[in-house]
């Protein structure tokens, strides 16, 4: 068996992490399957004698499926984190338990897509017919994509307070509507997951231990007051930073 990652396009470097191929005559062997990293958003096209199966996965790809056909060449575009829904029109809680086959998602895209699939006669053919695909999808949906790329990207480099009214004026949208864009996307509210980034700044820098006191560390994520960090803190760790210096986050 081979596998190998392949070069991401540029046009999609900002919705599609990487490219892993497996090109194999014979079943792998267990030590043989790809390492990847869990979590991670994926289109999965199988393809034996001219027939493809194509899922959509909005977590790990799971390990069986790298192994159910015998001599098939399977290429994976794993997607950035929350890309997948909006380039497919699929919400987060569609995406949460199970794979989606492609039939199920579009009967006519994913028929028209077995075919091309299925007169492109090498690997690289194969690879750049699923290129086309996505793009085609990214394009159709740019501004869904658009929006959760750039609101995702800027709350996790931004995620003080005043960051969702900024980014209302920047994207000309109201509140209502980007509200409910992202929560389709993402499965939570931009609020929500703003106050979960806030709360993992404020973790690493507590747990790196650059400060002098807890004060420092809620004034420099956004926090209003030591207080208002403790209870963060405690909402999300069931501690506080105290005892998680002393104890780490195992209940005592």
């Amino acid at each position: 068996m081979q596998q190998w990652y392949n070069k991401i396009d540029p046009v999609l470097k900002d919705i599609v992490q990487t490219v892993l191929i497996l090109d194999r005559a014979d079943p792998p062997e267990p030590d043989d399957l790809p390492i990847f990293t869990n979590g991670m958003p994926a289109l999965l096209c199988t393809t034996q004698h001219k027939e493809s199966r194509l899922s959509l996965f909005g977590k790990t790809v799971p390990s069986e499926r790298w192994a159910e056909w015998g001599n098939a060449t399977l290429i994976a575009f794993f997607f950035k984190p929350f890309a997948i829904g909006p380039v497919f029109k699929l919400s987060a809680q569609q995406l949460k338990n199970e794979a989606i086959g492609l039939n199920r998602w579009n009967p006519q895209k994913a028929m028209a897509l077995t075919i091309q699939l299925a007169y492109a006669p090498s690997t690289a053919e194969k690879v750049e017919v699923l290129h086309q695909f996505i793009l085609s999808q990214v394009t159709a949906n740019q501004r869904e994509c658009r929006i959760i790329r750039y609101a995702t990207d800027k709350i996790l480099e931004n995620p003080e307070a005043d960051v969702l009214a900024q980014m209302l004026q920047e994207l000309s949208l109201t509140e209502r509507t980007f509200q409910r864009i992202f929560k389709k996307y993402v499965g939570i509210t931009a609020s929500e997951y703003r106050r979960i980034c806030q709360f993992q700044m404020a973790f690493y820098q507590l747990k790196s231990g650059q400060f002098h006191k807890l004060t420092d560390v809620a004034y420099a994520n956004g926090y209003f007051d030591q207080s208002h960090y403790i209870r963060s803190f405690k909402e999300f760790t069931a501690t506080t930073p105290n005892e998680y210096l002393q104890f780490g986050l195992k209940k005592k």
